[in-house]
C-alpha cells in the first residue's frame, strides 16, 4: 500500500506547536458512577483498565507548570477531558495558554462515553484551531529540563522530519501477556503487511504528532478507527493508535530516528520503582518522565520531588 506525500508547510522559521494533555480525576464520583453504571449496563471486561490508571494525586498541576518552566515556546496547552475541571491557574486559563476541550467536543456522539484512552487519541486532531506538529502528553508525562525545538522535530528538505526514539521489539511484546503488548504486535503484524519494508519505530513518553497524517488516517483507515473505537474500555483486539499513527508518519516523511539520549530522553517508572525510592534516583538530565500508576501514598514523596524540580506548585 502506497500513502501519497503532502507538501504542507509554509516556508517560515519557526513554526506553530502545541501540547495536547488527556486528564481524568478518577477520584470524583460523578465520573466513577458513570464508568461504573456503564460497564455494568454492557456487561464489560474491565481486566485491563484497573482503577489505578485514573487515580488522581493532582499531577496534571505539575505537569503544565513542567511545560510553562521548560518549553515556554509551546503556543497552546489543550488539555482533554470528560465533563471534568482540572486544577489549574486561573490566570493561564483567562490568559488562554491554557484550554479545555471536552470528549464532546472532537468525539463522535455514537463512540460515547468512552473510558478508553485509545479512542480519545484517536481524535486529537479534531480540536480546533490545533497546530500542524504537536505534542501529546498523558496527565503523568513531565519535563523535568529545558527541551528545545531541535529536540523534537528538524526541517529538512521542504519537510518536517520529527524526532523518535526507536526502541521497538516485536519479540520482546511477543512474549509478554499483557493488552498493551498484545495490541501492539496486533498493529505491528498490520503494518508489515500493508508496508512490508516499514521500519517500526515507537516510544513510551511525550508523542510528537502531525495533525495532517492523523486526518490521513481517519479518511484511510476508517474500518480499523471503528474496530478501536466501539472499544469503550481498553481491549487487546484493536489497533494501538499512538504507535500505528507514528509509524504511518514516519512511513510519509521519513522522520529523523534519535538515538542519542541527548535529544530525546524517557524515564518509565511503575510501582516496583517507587518503592525502590525512584525519585531520589533520577538523573538530572531526564527530558521527558513518565510516572504512571500512582496511588496517594506516593503523594508527598512525588509532591516533594517535583518541588525540588519545578519549586512548590501554586497552580
Amino acid at each position: 500500500m502506497r500513502l501519497r506525500k503532502y507538501k504542507i508547510y509554509d516556508e517560515k522559521k519557526e513554526i506553530d506547536v502545541d501540547m495536547v494533555i488527556t486528564y481524568v480525576d478518577g477520584n470524583d464520583n460523578l465520573y466513577q458512577n458513570k464508568k461504573r453504571e456503564y460497564i455494568e449496563k454492557n456487561n464489560l471486561n474491565v481486566d485491563y483498565h484497573p482503577e489505578i490508571r485514573s487515580v488522581n494525586i493532582n499531577e496534571i498541576k505539575y505537569c503544565v507548570k513542567s511545560l510553562i518552566k521548560y518549553l515556554p515556546w509551546i503556543r497552546n496547552i489543550f488539555i482533554v477531558t470528560d465533563n471534568q475541571v482540572p486544577p489549574i491557574c486561573k490566570f493561564c486559563m483567562k490568559k488562554g495558554r491554557v484550554k479545555i476541550i471536552d470528549h464532546k467536543e472532537i468525539i463522535e456522539e455514537k463512540y460515547l462515553p468512552t473510558f478508553n484512552s485509545d479512542v480519545i487519541e484517536s481524535y486529537l486532531h479534531n480540536i480546533p484551531g490545533l497546530s500542524e506538529i504537536f505534542m501529546y502528553n498523558n496527565d503523568d508525562i513531565f519535563h523535568l529540563e529545558k527541551v528545545n525545538r531541535n529536540d523534537i522535530y528538524v526541517e529538512l528538505e521542504e519537510d518536517i522530519k520529527l524526532k523518535v526514539k526507536s526502541r521497538f521489539n516485536l519479540m520482546q511484546h511477543k512474549r509478554y501477556n499483557g493488552e498493551y503488548s498484545k495490541r501492539l504486535v496486533l498493529t505491528a503484524d498490520y503494518l508489515k503487511k500493508k508496508f512490508p519494508e516499514i521500519k517500526l519505530i515507537n516510544n513510551h513518553h511525550t508523542k510528537i504528532l502531525r495533525k495532517s497524517t492523523l486526518k490521513l488516517i481517519e479518511n484511510k483507515f476508517a474500518d480499523k478507527l471503528h474496530q478501536l473505537r466501539i472499544n469503550h474500555i481498553r481491549s487487546n483486539n484493536y489497533i494501538q493508535y499512538l504507535f500505528f499513527a507514528i509509524n504511518i508518519d514516519n512511513v510519509l516523511h521519513d522522520n529523523i530516528i534519535s538515538t542519542d539520549f541527548s535529544d530525546v530522553i524517557e524515564y518509565h517508572t511503575n510501582n516496583r520503582e517507587y518503592k525502590d525510592g525512584v525519585f531520589n534516583k533520577l538523573k538530572k538530565n531526564v527530558k521527558f518522565i513518565c510516572i504512571n500508576s500512582m496511588n496517594d501514598s506516593y503523594r508527598n514523596p512525588f509532591i516533594d520531588f517535583m518541588a525540588d524540580k519545578l519549586g512548590r506548585c501554586k497552580l
